[in-house]
């Protein structure tokens, strides 16, 4: 391991072809431009695992942007306040370790989330929720690291606009070596008085908000590393037991049927029969699960008979996440990596 310094970096000669996303010239615009950084980071992750199998990684998650400003009507003065926020994520899993969980971007440690009480003093809003996402970690031999869920409250503001953007709502976090991708990105709002969720996705800007409204988001775990059906079930049972894995995705994800005895005292039991029945019926299904025309798989979301991460891991299928309407040309790639990344390291 060489420490990092001048002369380590004069080594290597970087060639960028011009007019591209990684040099781009004036005036192209490149706001946001962490988003294509994480990602090139993620694919020089994936050249070097490669190179060095024994330290081989999936892909990390990348940071999201919450950007909200107005008028903050809890003062006479009414003071233009602006809350810029991002939260942590999980890395992919390594070859032989479980990724880190809840841990800063790929580009930089020590860059973790911003303390609550400090957002609340200095910016109209409130936190309702911040917890691990249950389920947001990519499934493998070597899960990725898990998420986290947030929710917030604006409270007393005017003439308040918000904007988002994080670049994992379509191109969603992927498995290596077999194993399964995490979930997709994306801003749900809630307005005050109402029960429904708005779904904003992943980039979007200048949208008015206004005093009572909750905005929640997640953010995606890492990808998982190595077939998911060869865990260890005492494995997926602690994560179930840490609320990391939820028993159905235990089950369609990993393979393993776990039955709950007592959540209250964490008590719970691996049915061994019923797990491997549970993982030759999984192994016998899945390469035509990922093969599935993706029309019938948009109609299966629209329908209810799956979810989200149905959608994303067992069959590769990317949709439009609020209509349910297919992607046709994003289904394609994802699909093209799922095969080479996935589906052909399955046994």
């Amino acid at each position: 391991d060489l420490p990092l310094n001048s002369g380590f970096y004069r080594m290597i000669e970087v060639t960028a072809p011009k007019n591209s996303i990684v040099s781009a010239e004036w005036p192209v615009a490149v706001t946001g431009f962490l988003m294509p950084f994480e990602k090139i980071m993620n694919a020089i992750f994936e050249m070097w695992s490669k190179i060095m199998p024994e330290r081989a990684i999936a892909c990390a998650f990348n940071l999201e942007y919450l950007l909200a400003g107005g008028r903050d009507a809890r003062k006479p003065e009414k003071p233009i306040f602006m809350f810029y926020e991002w939260l942590p994520g999980g890395w992919g899993g390594r070859n032989g370790k479980d990724g880190a969980d809840v841990t800063t971007a790929c580009f930089g440690t020590g860059l973790m989330s911003q303390p609550n009480e400090g957002n609340e003093r200095v910016n109209p809003t409130r936190t309702l929720e911040f917890q691990i996402k249950q389920d947001s970690a990519g499934p493998g031999k070597w899960r990725g690291g898990v998420g986290v869920q947030k929710t917030s409250l604006l409270l007393e503001a005017e003439n308040a606009v918000m904007s988002y953007i994080c670049d994992r709502e379509r191109a969603v976090v992927w498995g290596v070596e077999g194993g399964l991708p995490s979930m997709p990105h994306g801003l749900t709002m809630k307005r005050a008085g109402e029960e429904t969720e708005i779904w904003l996705g992943s980039v979007f800007s200048d949208y008015s908000v206004h005093t009572g409204d909750q905005f929640a988001r997640p953010t995606a775990g890492g990808g998982g590393f190595g077939d998911p059906l060869e865990r260890e079930p005492r494995k997926v049972m602690e994560d179930v037991i840490d609320d990391y894995v939820s028993l159905e995705r235990a089950r369609t994800d990993y393979g393993v049927v776990i039955r709950e005895i007592d959540r209250d005292l964490c008590q719970y039991e691996i049915d061994g029969t019923a797990t491997e029945a549970c993982r030759a019926d999984i192994r016998a299904k899945r390469k035509d699960w990922a093969r599935m025309d993706p029309e019938e798989v948009a109609r299966k979301y629209r329908s209810g008979e799956i979810d989200t991460l149905d959608a994303v891991r067992h069959y590769a299928v990317i949709l439009d996440w609020e209509t349910g309407e297919l992607l046709p040309k994003t289904t394609a790639q994802f699909r093209e990596s799922f095969e080479k990344r996935t589906v052909a390291h399955w046994v």
